[in-house]
Formats: C-alpha cells, structure tokens, sequence
C-alpha cells in the first residue's frame, strides 16, 4: 500500500476565475499531485503559494490547464449573448407591460 507521510500534500483543490469588463465565470476542480519527491521535499508548514500553483499545474499538464481556462472564457463569453425577452401578449393592457420590455 502507497501510504504518504503525515504532513504531505496529495490533493489540490482550487478554483480558477476571471473577470473580464464586469462579467466572471469561475470553475472549481480537485486533482492528485503528482508523488512527492523525496530529494527535494518541502515541509508542509513551508508551501507556498507559488508551489502549490506549480504542483497542480505540473499534474494538470499544459493542455489541460488550456482546457479549463477555455472553460472559464465560455462562460463569459456566454453572460453577453443577449437573452430572449417574451413579447407581450396582443391583448394585455399596454400600462400592464413592462417599461424595459420593447416589441421589435
């Protein structure tokens, strides 16, 4: 059995987002790192940011990490597709409908 040691980090979970002119999409993943390497071990206390970034993306490989960002761009990209508005019926009062919805 491939046990590791107390205090080593196997796991990432993380969230990549960005925002882009008010509108944000956000994903949020886990993956498993790739073994520790025993020659060059960091503490747990001692991770930084940057590792932790630079693990998971190690583990991920370049076009995954291409896939997610992608994945996160559609959804902005998908917040400014204008969406659909119901026309009023014919027989409804025109004081009744309204002021933002606008026949075409």
């Amino acid at each position: 059995m491939n046990t590791p040691k107390p205090e080593t980090v196997v796991i990432s979970c993380f969230t990549l987002s960005n925002t882009q002119d008010g509108l944000s999409g956000s994903v949020t993943y886990c993956v498993n790192l790739l073994p520790a390497d025993a020659s060059n071990f960091t503490p747990y206390a001692d991770i930084t940011q940057a590792q932790a970034v630079q693990w998971t993306q190690d583990a991920l490989g370049v076009q995954r990490v291409a896939d997610m960002e992608a994945e996160v761009q559609a959804l902005i990209d998908a917040q400014k597709i204008p969406t659909p508005q119901a026309m009023p019926l014919p027989w409804v009062a025109p004081e009744t409908v309204p002021a933002d919805v606008v026949p075409a």
